[in-house]
């Protein structure tokens, strides 16, 4: 009855605007934190449930920093409060046998957490792995209860998995990186972060590239695909190291998806700077791209994209952001934005979290 209340409840959410975004905060989280056995670290997908105020932060730590994991938790988004995070539990992520994943130097299957879901109609949460390019595991998305129990794992379609041979397929390191439900709970969206090998090159400084938005059901099948530009990188780097590519993903409404592209440029000193915009994807009039096999090599139409926020304008140091979810609404109606970044456990970096209004 709860689930079923939910679900009506977000069919009966008004479509946002999405006209304006602006900051309310930005917070730090200390360097060095470990909680029941996992560090605080690695930040790659964070997600809210409405229905207790939870919070789930999910790390890409590969077993290095304690088991691969999760942690639920609060946050506060109120201006001029602290963020927090204040960690409750945390959820060691467990291979289908219930052991968890070993260190990536183990010569198995190594966890690469990136995007976490609450499940808006039962109590599970979902998270999604880029794989284990290196051990010949693909990309997949992961069912467990709230305790980390594992329920289910569905491999993601095979055009999104690693290829022999590399021609086709993910490429290494940059496959699903973002997820999201849709508003009705009825399908799940996974965006890959970079293309595929046989739909053209990664963006560089010159040009962007094509990749894709995938619609599941929520059995794994896919309903529909598309195809979405990326920006080409930002800033030219001095040593010739940079990319760009999509972070994550946020459903807006039935046809119009949030989308985070993130540019990480790696200076001459050895550290990299950020570079973020935000988007929103309108799928309304977008080919449905899931039968062909080279975007590349066959002319389709892309969804329709719009800035809605330029990071570099907030007078900020951005820092490797990954992670994005919203959050309750403001006393004014409108909507909150989380975002939280990946440190990578570098002591160069930031564990961040930024705040949004998002609203007319």
């Amino acid at each position: 009855m709860k689930a079923l209340a939910l679900t009506a409840l977000l069919l009966a959410t008004p479509a946002i605007s999405a006209e304006r975004a602006s900051l309310l905060k930005a917070c730090q989280t200390p360097k060095g934190i470990e909680f029941q056995g996992g560090g605080y670290g690695g930040i790659s997908g964070v997600d809210h449930d409405p229905r207790t105020g939870l919070w789930a932060f999910i790390s890409d730590d590969k077993s290095e920093h304690g088991p691969s994991h999760a942690f639920l938790g609060r946050l506060d988004v109120r201006p001029g409060k602290p963020c927090g995070p204040i960690l409750e539990a945390m959820i060691p992520l467990r291979r289908e046998d219930g052991s968890t994943f070993p260190d990536r130097k183990a010569g198995t299957e190594a966890a690469d957490g990136e995007s976490i879901r609450f499940d808006p109609r039962n109590y599970d949460l979902v998270w999604a792995t880029e794989g284990d390019f290196d051990h010949g595991y693909p990309p997949s998305v992961r069912r467990m209860k709230a305790d980390g129990t594992p329920v289910d794992r569905h491999v993601v379609p095979e055009a999104l998995t690693f290829h022999g041979g590399g021609r086709t397929g993910a490429r290494k390191n940059a496959t699903t990186e973002g997820m999201s439900w849709s508003g009705d709970g009825r399908s799940l969206w996974l965006s890959m972060e970079w293309p595929l090998a046989q739909d053209g090159p990664i963006p560089s400084v010159a040009e962007g590239g094509l990749t894709r938005l995938t619609k599941l059901d929520r059995s794994g099948q896919v309903l529909a695909q598309y195809a979405y530009r990326i920006d080409p990188v930002q800033v030219a780097s001095p040593v010739g190291v940079g990319d760009n590519g999509i972070s994550e993903i946020l459903a807006l409404d039935a046809h119009r998806l949030l989308v985070l592209e993130r540019s990480g440029i790696k200076g001459a000193d050895g550290r990299y700077s950020y570079h973020v915009r935000l988007y929103v994807a309108d799928l309304a009039k977008a080919q449905d791209v899931s039968k062909v096999q080279s975007l590349s090599a066959t002319l389709v139409r892309a969804a329709d994209k719009r800035l809605l926020l330029n990071f570099d304008s907030l007078g900020v140091r951005i820092d490797n952001l990954e992670a994005m979810a919203w959050g309750p609404r403001l006393e004014d109606g409108a909507r909150t934005l989380v975002l939280a970044s990946d440190d990578n456990y570098d002591a160069n970096q930031v564990n961040q979290i930024l705040v949004l209004r998002v609203g007319p």
